[in-house]
């Protein structure tokens, strides 16, 4: 197993009207730069799975920008959980990251509407804008842009509820290069695990 130092920046919301961004604007907007980790525990098992500790991450990071930590409680046929809520302002966020799985999108807004009628105000869907993948650097953040589009244009959603969820894209960074992550990235670190020496 290897720890990767990484960063993420250039957040983006989406869109940049309505409910959701007028009232999270103020805080999201001085979300900058947040450190994480890329973990590759064994390059020969799953294709080399990278995974990322984003998600608690990110959860530090907007609670060092003064939000606070809560839970809330969702209907019991919701098995699992989100990622994490905060309040800010007297408002009760949910927070969802998808950072890999482009087809779970389309379950992440579902499962906002499930959070914003059990008691939170707005929902962030946080999508990266460069996953790197063994076949190319995906884009889960256009991925889910083309989808709330689909929900708005076909209906498929409760519209008032729509604006209230937000999109957040986000860039990853190797730290140690400060080069986007990619597929030549993700190959690197899989060489370096690769070629650790395991002493017994």
């Amino acid at each position: 197993m290897a720890l990767f130092p990484s960063y993420a920046r250039n957040f983006q919301p989406y869109p940049e009207r309505g409910a959701a961004f007028h009232a999270l604007r103020p805080l999201l907007e001085r979300l900058e730069r947040v450190e994480f980790n890329f973990e590759v525990t064994n390059p020969a098992v799953n294709q080399g799975q990278l995974t990322s500790h984003f998600d608690v991450a990110l959860e530090r990071a907007i609670v060092q920008l003064g939000a606070k930590k809560v839970d809330i409680e969702l209907p019991h046929p919701i098995l699992k959980r989100y990622d994490f809520a905060f309040e800010f302002e007297d408002l009760v966020v949910v927070v969802e990251i998808e950072k890999a799985n482009q087809e779970k999108i389309l379950r992440d807004l579902l499962k906002c509407h499930m959070c914003l009628n059990s008691g939170a105000n707005f929902c962030i869907v946080a999508l990266p804008t460069n996953y790197p993948h063994k076949v190319g650097t995906w884009n889960p953040y256009n991925f889910g842009l083309r989808q709330y589009r689909d929900c708005l244009a076909y209906g498929f959603g409760a519209p008032d509820k729509l604006e209230r969820i937000l999109l957040l894209g986000f860039e990853t960074y190797d730290a140690a290069t400060d080069e986007p992550h990619s597929t030549r990235s993700r190959q690197e670190m899989r060489r370096q695990v690769s070629s650790q020496v395991v002493v017994v």
